[in-house]
């Protein structure tokens, strides 16, 4: 079952907090141990890079830095990626709302990872691709380059996420013709940001795609449909990390109990992690957003366990950020003590590392052997 449209909220300095996740097939909750065990270290140097978004109330530039303190209390592991959510009427600059976050963000150790909502006030909703292609953007687009050129550390952009979900936001392709030409647009659109960004020295920025997992416009239906999510890629020299986002809360939107491994890698999400692997080879992976709800028992905590092995094993994968909000579900650490004992075993391992390395993150030598 598909979940239902949330539709993000577009005002000056506003935060969007939004995620996505389609349920895969059902699988019966495993019994977990009380104590999940760390994950087994791996043979290899590969870094990883663990991130989190913090919640609405924190994500402010007064709030974001006693956030991460607390985060890092209770994970055991300083966040090297922070996620915030904003629009194109944020003003970068030093002085401005959005510019102090960013610098927040900064000051407290981490990179900043930000998930842009495409519109501005007066933006159409029907059509929002068009007018962007059209260049009812570009100041717009512009200030923000030359804000984020002028703060100069680097910064992760993941415009427009979920691009294929079905959930009314005006970039995805749905509400853009809901035809094989809608996946068009939208790269074209993804490929007019980065040349005004480049155009203006804001090469300190890494983009980031991030669909969500298989296809919530018909599930299962494979690389034939006009809404598969590598449809709407812009290309490789456009694009620094692919990924995906995901949840698991049959609670709220029905289906069964979904492991992580067939949330992002089963049929029903037409085996995504392995798709990017194949279709992307020379980019890494970054998970953009995941989480889960609580199950019976100790199921969240087994749930975050087997996540993290997943992740670490995987040969490409090279960071995810944790959703840790109560917001449709109690997707936070924090629901159980089990959860939060899991997540902070996770964090245990030596190669998640505290601080972003771009270069750690993106050269392929820093990959595990494929």
């Amino acid at each position: 079952m598909l979940r239902p449209p949330r539709v993000a909220v577009v005002a000056m300095a506003a935060l969007l907090a939004a995620c996505a996740d389609v349920p895969t097939a059902a699988e019966t909750p495993p019994d977990p141990p009380t104590a999940p065990a760390t994950p087994p270290a791996q043979n290899s140097a590969r870094p990883f890079f663990s991130g989190a978004f913090l919640g609405d109330a924190n994500s402010t530039p007064e709030q974001i830095g006693p956030a991460i303190a607390e985060w890092t209390q209770r994970s055991g592991k300083h966040p090297s990626l922070v996620k915030t959510f904003h629009n194109l009427e944020c003003d970068w600059s030093a002085g401005a709302w959005c510019g102090q976050l960013l610098r927040a963000v900064r000051n407290a150790g981490s990179t900043n990872f930000l998930a842009i909502d495409l519109r501005w006030t007066g933006a159409p909703e029907k059509g929002l691709l068009d007018a962007i292609n059209a260049g009812a953007a570009d100041a717009r687009l512009t200030a923000m380059a030359r804000g984020f050129a002028a703060f100069g550390d680097p910064v992760l952009l993941e415009p427009a996420w979920e691009m294929n979900g079905n959930w009314q936001y005006a970039w995805q392709g749905i509400e853009n013709g809901a035809n094989q030409n809608a996946p068009a647009k939208y790269a074209a659109a993804w490929r007019r940001i980065v040349g005004i960004f480049r155009r203006e020295g804001a090469t300190n920025v890494r983009w980031v795609f991030n669909p969500n997992v298989g296809n919530p416009v018909q599930a299962g239906a494979g690389t034939g449909h006009w809404n598969w999510y590598g449809n709407y890629y812009p290309g490789d020299a456009y694009v620094d990390y692919v990924g995906a986002h995901g949840f698991n809360a049959p609670r709220v939107w029905g289906g069964g109990w979904t492991g992580f491994s067939e949330m992002f890698d089963g049929a029903r999400a037409d085996h995504i992690l392995s798709d990017l692997v194949n279709r992307y080879p020379g980019k890494p992976i970054i998970v953009g957003e995941f989480a889960t709800d609580e199950g019976a028992g100790n199921a969240k905590a087994q749930w975050i366990s087997d996540a993290y092995r997943a992740l670490l094993n995987h040969p490409n994968v090279v960071g995810a950020v944790w959703f840790n909000m109560n917001k449709e579900a109690d997707w936070r650490i924090e629901s159980s003590p089990a959860a939060e004992a899991a997540f902070r075993a996770a964090m245990a391992e030596p190669r998640i590392r505290a601080a972003f390395d771009v270069a750690a993150s993106t050269s392929l030598a820093s990959l595990a052997a494929r």
